[in-house]
């Protein structure tokens, strides 16, 4: 005969040796990384303790019961038992009604429900529904063959180890749904920074191929200035898709890309602290640091990047980057992006060259 449990017995009353196994499994579940590995496992810790001889787990998908985990049956009964339809089992029941179901002396009753559980010798069975909050998991019944029936104490243990399930498997959904999220924000961004990519190149060309066409130095002059800019929106956009966080832009990373002397020599960036910035400062402190570079692209060495105070400070250090040039440095596009970071230009008349932006700039 099948009963609805009507609450879980209190753990209190449980014997000494049966809370020691219970607090071992609890440790063992909350640490466990494989949702059937995990069930396995715990079966073979508290089987002979229980003398248990038999288990199964199914998980609940959709409206089907489908068996994940067992043990004590052979392939052909875990086939014969891999799908069920709630309602018709004791499982089915348990999860219906969202309460352990009993079952005791299966082996002389003849209830349709507990037609599966007889066919496998089990004659005493406790099947507990796996439930976090409001969400169904699934089931996990024991099963044992040399006798009809469990003790209070034996079905409270029981009861209290599915429920550490429970919260051990909805842990892993999580886990595995946190996971396939970061999978797939990496994938789209991935097709961003291709798609993006592609446009700013295409873009670089058909500007260069305008300048390679016009006849006039000055509009050539202009569209290479152009298809400069545009490379270092290009370079500005690759350490977007390099971050954690796709809303900051690393900056060592960022002046990296853009810090290339027309001798190919290398420039030395030496950061503290962490610097990064919203994705529109970063793009703007880009186009600011490339035009001071390429007004001397063999001038810059050394690039030093504080970011430990309550405003970030770039040092650009070379021969002349510290030598004053008014037709650059009171230009509409230093003075505009300047304004947008709100950053302070200086120069020290000889070799260094310093862009102080304020605010946390650290992330």
């Amino acid at each position: 005969m099948t009963d609805p449990a009507s609450s879980d017995p209190a753990v209190d009353g449980m014997p000494r040796r049966h809370l020691r196994l219970l607090g071992e499994a609890a440790d063992r579940l909350l640490a466990a990384a494989d949702p059937a590995g995990m069930v396995d496992d715990l079966f073979t810790l508290i089987a002979d303790e229980l003398r248990l001889d038999a288990f199964f787990n199914y998980a609940l998908d959709g409206d089907t019961l489908r068996l994940v985990a067992y043990a004590g049956l052979t392939e052909e009964q875990a086939a014969a038992g891999a799908c069920l339809v709630p309602g018709q089992t004791i499982c089915g029941i348990a999860i219906g009604q969202r309460r352990p179901v009993q079952a005791f002396g299966v082996q002389a009753s003849t209830d349709p429900l507990s037609a599966f559980v007889r066919t496998l010798g089990i004659d005493a069975y406790a099947c507990t529904p796996l439930v976090h909050g409001s969400e169904l998991l699934g089931t996990l019944g024991f099963g044992r063959r040399w006798t009809d029936r469990y003790d209070p104490d034996e079905l409270a243990f029981l009861h209290t180890v599915c429920h550490y399930v429970a919260l051990a498997k909805y842990r892993l959904k999580i886990e595995a749904e946190l996971r396939e999220g970061i999978r797939s924000r990496e994938r789209l961004l991935a097709e961003l920074n291709h798609r993006v990519r592609n446009a700013l190149q295409t873009a670089v060309a058909v500007v260069r191929l305008g300048a390679a066409d016009t006849v006039d130095a000055t509009a050539r002059g202009a569209l290479a200035e152009a298809a400069a800019r545009l490379e270092v929106l290009a370079a500005a956009h690759r350490p977007l898709y390099a971050t954690d966080s796709p809303s900051r832009v690393d900056i060592v990373a960022l002046i990296g890309s853009i810090a290339e002397r027309g001798d190919d020599e290398p420039v030395a960036i030496l950061a503290t602290g962490n610097p990064s910035l919203p994705v529109e400062h970063a793009v703007a402190l880009a186009l600011l640091t490339h035009a001071f570079i390429a007004a001397d692209p063999d001038a810059l060495a050394h690039v030093a990047i504080d970011a430990t105070g309550d405003t970030m400070r770039l040092t650009l250090s070379g021969a002349t980057m510290g030598q004053p040039r008014p037709a650059l440095d009171d230009g509409r596009l230093v003075r505009g992006l300047a304004r947008q970071l709100r950053a302070t230009v200086a120069r020290d008349g000889t070799g260094r060259l310093a862009i102080t932006i304020p605010g946390r700039a650290d992330g």
